[in-house]
C-alpha cells in the first residue's frame, strides 16, 4: 500500500535531526544551546518540504535559516516554560495521539512506525516531535486559554445569530503570513513592518507561491503547517480577520493591523456544513440508589427478611438529605455503585430497567422511593434531579460555544503571549556559516524602509557613543544612563548593585583610559531590540587589549538603552 511522503508534513511535524557530536552553537536561549547543525538540518528539511509542494524561486538557505533559528528559539522557550509549570505527557496520551494519526491516515493500528520507517523518517524522532507538540499544546491551554473570559452575553448572541435558528454555512480553510510587532513599537518600526507586509502583499499579487513566502517570513507557528490556521466559519474568526471569509477560494485580504502585528489572510479553500441533527427533546433523570441483593439460594424466609431490611431503609430515607443517603448507600449498598453513594449519573428513558425507569421518571427531586424489585434484587431510589433536554438549546451548545470563542480571543492573545515569552528571556544569538547577522533584506521599491533602517542605525549609533564617551571622560552617572534598569550583568555579580560597584572602581581609579570601536554589526531583533557586534580596543594606564564585544539594546520611552553586555570568548 502506498501511502504519500507529505503525510509527515500533514501531521505538522518536522522531525528533528541529531548531532553526533557537538558543533558551533547558533543561540542560547536561557542557558539553552541551539546548536548550527540543528539549523542546518531544519533548513534542509524546509526546502526538501518546499520542493515537495511545487514551490519555484525556493528561497536562500540564508532567509530559511532566519526563519529555522527563530522557531528553535520559540520551541525551547515554550518547552522550558512547560517544564516550569511542571507539565508533562503521559504514555497514554501519547497512545491516543498515534492512533488518531493512524486513523486520520486510514493506517491500521501500529502501521505508523511502517509507513515512517518506508519514507526514511525514524519513529522515535516522530514520537518525540509529537510529545513536544502535545506539550507546547498543554502550556498555550493554561498559560493562555485559561486565562480568557468569555462572557455569557457574547455565549448567548453566538446562540441567537447561528444556532438557534440551524442552516447551512460556508467554511472556509484560512492560512496567514504574519508580521510580529511588539505591545508598543516605535514609529520607526511600525513603518518598517506596515512596508514589509504590503511588499509581501504585493509579491503575492504578482504570482508569488504563498506558501514560500510563509516559509520566508510569517512569524507565527503555524508556519509549521504553510501558515494554515485552520477552517473558520462566521462568527468563529476575530472579527478582523473575517473579511477572508467573503473572498473566493486563492483570494487574499489586504495586510490587516491587529495589537500583535501585521496578517496578509488567504482563503485556501471552502467547504459546506449541514447543520448537526441532534435528536429530540427529551427528559433526564439523575438519581442514585441502595441494592440489597437476594440471593438465588435464599428461601422464602430469608427473601422476607431481606424485604423488610430493605422497607426499614426506604423509611429512614424519607425526607433525609441527599448528603445523609450518599453516607447510608455506601454503609448499606451491595450495587457497584456503593463507593459513590449509589450515583448512577445521568439518564434517559431506555436506558434502565423498565421497573426502575418508571419509578425512576414518576418521583420528584428530593424524593426516596418505596422498595422497587428488579431481577438485581431490592432497590431504594433517590432523585436527585430531574431536567428536560432540547439538543438544540443554549444550555446543550453552552460548552461549544465558549470553547468556539475562545479560539477567537486565543488568535489574538496568543502572538502577544509569544512576544512576552520572548522579551522575558535572556537570548544571545551567535554566528553560523548559513546565518546571515546583518540587517534584513530591502525589497526593491521600499524607500520608506530603507530610510527607517538608516534612522535606526543612527539612533543606535548615537547611544553606542554616549556610552563610549561617558566610559573615556570616567562620567559615571552618564555612563550607568546607558545602561536599562532592567539590565542583567550576568553570574558574576550578586546583581546589578555589585556589578556598579565593581564598574566604579574599575573606571573612576584610572588616570587616562581609551576607548575605540571598529567594526559595528548591527543586527535588528524583536521586540526593539537590536544587537550590537564590534571590535573594542581598550587602553587604560599602560594596559591594552582587543575584545570582540556584544551588546543587546532596548529601545524604550527615554531611548536606547543596554539590557545585555557580553564578551566573546575568543576560538
Amino acid at each position: 500500500m502506498h501511502f504519500p511522503f507529505l503525510l509527515v508534513s500533514l501531521l505538522l511535524l518536522a522531525l528533528p535531526a541529531r548531532a553526533e557530536t557537538i558543533d558551533a552553537i547558533a543561540a542560547i536561549a536561557n542557558n539553552n544551546v541551539i546548536t548550527c547543525f540543528e539549523i542546518e538540518q531544519d533548513t534542509q528539511e524546509m526546502l526538501s518540504r518546499l520542493r515537495q509542494s511545487g514551490a519555484v524561486n525556493l528561497p536562500s538557505t540564508e532567509k530559511l535559516s532566519r526563519r529555522s533559528l527563530d522557531a528553535r528559539v520559540l520551541k525551547r522557550l515554550q518547552l522550558m516554560e512547560a517544564k516550569k509549570l511542571e507539565l508533562s505527557v503521559g504514555p497514554e496520551e501519547m497512545a491516543n495521539a498515534i492512533e488518531d494519526v493512524e486513523t486520520k491516515n486510514s493506517m491500521l493500528p501500529g502501521q505508523l512506525k511502517e509507513v515512517l520507517e518506508q519514507q526514511g523518517e525514524s519513529f522515535e524522532d516522530f514520537k518525540e516531535t509529537m510529545h513536544d507538540q502535545i506539550l507546547v499544546s498543554k502550556l498555550i491551554n493554561v498559560a493562555v486559554r485559561s486565562k480568557l473570559q468569555i462572557s455569557e452575553e457574547a455565549i448567548s448572541e453566538y446562540y441567537r445569530k447561528y444556532l438557534a435558528v440551524p442552516k447551512a454555512r460556508r467554511e472556509v480553510q484560512v492560512a496567514q503570513i504574519f508580521l510580529a510587532l511588539p505591545d508598543e513599537p516605535t514609529p520607526q518600526l511600525l513603518a518598517e513592518v506596515r512596508n514589509k507586509a504590503r511588499s509581501i502583499h504585493m509579491q503575492l499579487k504578482q504570482g508569488k507561491d504563498f506558501t514560500q513566502l510563509v516559509a520566508i517570513y510569517s512569524e507565527s507557528p503555524d508556519r509549521q503547517q504553510q501558515g494554515v490556521m485552520g477552517w473558520f466559519m462566521e462568527g468563529g474568526i476575530s472579527q478582523r480577520f473575517a473579511p477572508v471569509l467573503d473572498l473566493p477560494v486563492d483570494g487574499l485580504t489586504d495586510p490587516i493591523r491587529s495589537p500583535s502585528g501585521f496578517h496578509i489572510i488567504k482563503a485556501v479553500s471552502e467547504r459546506w456544513k449541514e447543520p448537526e441533527l441532534l435528536g429530540e427533546s427529551h427528559d433526564e433523570v439523575h438519581a442514585r440508589h441502595i441494592l440489597l441483593k437476594i440471593p438465588s439460594s435464599a428461601d422464602e424466609n430469608t427473601r422476607k427478611k431481606i424485604y423488610q431490611r430493605a422497607e426499614s431503609i426506604s423509611e429512614d430515607m424519607q425526607g433525609t438529605t441527599d448528603e445523609a443517603f450518599v453516607i447510608r448507600a455506601k454503609e448499606s449498598s451491595q450495587g457497584p455503585s456503593a463507593s459513590n453513594g449509589g450515583d448512577l449519573g445521568w439518564f434517559t428513558k431506555g436506558a434502565m430497567l423498565p421497573v426502575f425507569e418508571k419509578a425512576a421518571f414518576a418521583m420528584q427531586a428530593g424524593q426516596t422511593s418505596g422498595v422497587v424489585e428488579s431481577k438485581f434484587g431490592l432497590h431504594i431510589i433517590r432523585l436527585v434531579a430531574k431536567r428536560h433536554i432540547d439538543p438544540n438549546s443554549l444550555e446543550v451548545n453552552h460548552d461549544k460555544i465558549q470553547q468556539i470563542l475562545s479560539s477567537v480571543a486565543l488568535q489574538d492573545q496568543l502572538p502577544r503571549w509569544i512576544s512576552s515569552l520572548k522579551a522575558d528571556a535572556t537570548i544571545s544569538y551567535k554566528t553560523c556559516p548559513s546565518i546571515s547577522v546583518d540587517l534584513p533584506a530591502v525589497e526593491s521599491g521600499d524607500e520608506d524602509v530603507t530610510q527607517m533602517i538608516a534612522q535606526l542605525e543612527i539612533a543606535l549609533n548615537g547611544a553606542l557613543e554616549l556610552w563610549r564617551k561617558a566610559w573615556v571622560e570616567q562620567d559615571l552617572n552618564a555612563y550607568f544612563a546607558a545602561y536599562s534598569p532592567a539590565f542583567t550583568p550576568g553570574k558574576t555579580y550578586a546583581g546589578i548593585d555589585a556589578w556598579k560597584v565593581s564598574r566604579r572602581d574599575l573606571i573612576a581609579n584610572k588616570q587616562h583610559i581609551q576607548i575605540d570601536i571598529q567594526n559595528l554589526k548591527i543586527t535588528h531583533l524583536e521586540e526593539n531590540h537590536a544587537r550590537l557586534e564590534f571590535t573594542q580596543h581598550y587602553q587604560a594606564d599602560g594596559f591594552s587589549k582587543n575584545d570582540t564585544k556584544l551588546l543587546l539594546m532596548k529601545y524604550s520611552e527615554s531611548g536606547w538603552r543596554i539590557i545585555r553586555e557580553m564578551t566573546a570568548i575568543p576560538k
